[in-house]
């Protein structure tokens, strides 16, 4: 999967109208994101055909505490911050250039990527942890931070501005994922989110929530939601996707042969 500029949340919403249409002659709704033979226990309330209110709760701005606690707030600032002006000629403040690496995506849409790519290899000198920086274009990177154990995150910004956050503990997912709408909007003081999500142990609980903007009143009537799930259980998400989500890559080329990268 090749990022897309300030457009990724809308782009993959979009793209789900196939699945959709599988569905239309039954009642059950169906989840965006993943294959239809894997959504049986699950508990989806909303797709795309079957949108529904924000409530209060649910809110989707970056400061609603009940889908981030205040210190996973700061902690974005803290990224945000951090990988401010940042780019593969100039690493994070305290790393140093150790060399250039070459990257495969982990996840990816077969159509959406031909060619592996570059990042730029950072290790510090006071903890124990390296960070790797993927500049797509100028002032769009992906950054891979982890420790030796690791333990980290992958962020996604453009023009400094956070558009997504996955939090990763002894290797897998495990935190926050979070995807943001363009921050560049001068409506947007207090950014919205455009998707929501908890791993534990690499796999998915609780819910997964995607929000829209209403289309209604040119815009103007706030956020629906789109897609919303209920995981009771802990679900492989990244085994079932069928549009990939998820920005890991691996410095091995993928083993699937039917993969456009062999």
């Amino acid at each position: 999967m090749k990022p897309q500029k300030l457009t990724i949340v809308l782009c993959l919403l979009i793209g789900t109208q196939n699945i959709f249409a599988q569905t239309k002659n039954t009642e059950r709704l169906a989840f965006p994101f993943l294959i239809l033979e894997s959504q049986k226990n699950i508990i989806v309330t909303a797709d795309l055909d079957h949108p529904k209110p924000c409530a209060p709760e649910y809110t989707n701005l970056l400061s609603n505490t009940n889908l981030i606690s205040p210190s996973e707030l700061n902690k974005l600032r803290e990224v945000t911050r951090k990988y401010k002006n940042v780019s593969s000629n100039s690493g994070p403040a305290g790393s140093v250039f150790e060399r250039w690496g070459l990257r495969y995506w982990k996840h990816v849409d077969l159509n959406g990527i031909t060619n592996a790519f570059r990042v730029a290899c950072f290790a510090y000198a006071n903890c124990d942890a390296k960070d790797e920086i993927y500049e797509q274009i100028p002032k769009c990177i992906i950054a891979k931070f982890r420790t030796r154990s690791g333990d980290g995150y992958d962020v996604y910004l453009v023009k400094n501005s956070l558009i997504m956050y996955q939090e990763y503990k002894g290797g897998v997912l495990d935190g926050l994922f979070v995807m943001v709408h363009d921050p560049h909007s001068p409506n947007d003081a207090d950014p919205h989110i455009g998707m929501w999500a908890r791993f534990v142990k690499g796999k998915i609980q609780g819910r997964f929530i995607a929000w829209h903007m209403d289309e209604h009143d040119g815009g103007q009537a706030g956020f629906k939601i789109v897609a919303e799930a209920e995981f009771r259980q802990p679900f492989d998400f990244l085994k079932y996707q069928s549009i990939p989500i998820d920005y890991a890559w691996t410095d091995a080329p993928p083993s699937n042969p039917q993969h456009p990268l062999n």
